[in-house]
């Protein structure tokens, strides 16, 4: 009797094992509202919503864990986890990583002072200029492979924004959707920044690890249920939510 019940515990202790292996850990940003953050122990936003909604439709069970933006894509690249989102694809990102279909675009802007803004046509003028960024995250090839601005590297934007107010930068670059949240939440922060350059409008993805074991066939899950989401309207429904705008 000891026997069978030794042999129904461990069968019931594989099948937990299985049923843990099947489940694939995502990387959501903890801090980049409104698209994915960490609010009130819940990680929510629109891109959360997407990701969410295309794993759902292809079948697939995921569990998202929050981590800051830097931290989320060194433990995709290494296999940690099975991926992280949002990601700005450059060649360096599409070389290191399996990228999803686009998740959505957003622009990134270069925000001023109010009282020192003034509109920049040609982001070479940047040189010698300190411009706060977040660690980790890709600006497009005018703002990542500038060779004379100064890097201020900051934890998330509301820092950037931060030094930027108290003049220990000169610019600050950030995602305008994020930015306005961040406006709306801070009233200290609001009417005080301008943006004077438009950096880049990227198609943002979710990066599939190249070194954790089923992530390919996750990624063209994934894909094939974004599609759907996209064919059957739940995407658009979830953007209309989040009064995203979509450029014409």
């Amino acid at each position: 009797m000891f026997a069978l019940r030794l042999l129904l515990l461990l069968g019931c202790s594989l099948l937990g094992a299985e049923a843990l292996a099947d489940r694939y850990v995502i990387g959501a940003e903890d801090d980049w509202y409104p698209y994915t953050a960490l609010r009130d122990g819940k990680i929510s936003g629109m891109s959360v919503d997407i990701v969410r909604a295309a794993f759902e439709a292809a079948g697939e069970e995921v569990e998202l864990v929050a981590y800051p933006y830097s931290r989320c894509m060194q433990l995709a690249r290494k296999g940690t986890i099975a991926g992280c989102f949002n990601t700005a694809p450059d060649r360096r990102i599409a070389a290191e990583f399996q990228l999803s279909q686009p998740l959505f675009s957003a622009e990134v802007l270069l925000w001023a002072r109010r009282e020192q803004a003034a509109p920049m046509n040609d982001l070479g003028l940047l040189a010698g200029k300190k411009v706060a960024m977040v660690l980790g995250y890709e600006y497009g090839p005018a703002i990542d492979q500038h060779p004379s601005l100064k890097r201020v590297p900051v934890r998330r934007d509301l820092n950037g924004f931060l030094m930027l107010q108290r003049g220990r930068v000169d610019y600050c670059v950030a995602y305008r959707g994020t930015s306005e949240e961040l406006f709306r939440e801070m009233p200290s922060l609001r009417g005080q920044f301008v943006p004077v350059a438009s950096v880049l409008r990227p198609q943002l993805s979710l990066s599939f690890s190249r070194q954790y074991a089923g992530a390919d066939r996750l990624r063209q899950r994934f894909d094939a249920g974004l599609k759907t989401i996209r064919e059957n309207g739940r995407y658009q429904s979830i953007l209309t939510a989040w009064r995203h705008e979509t450029p014409n």
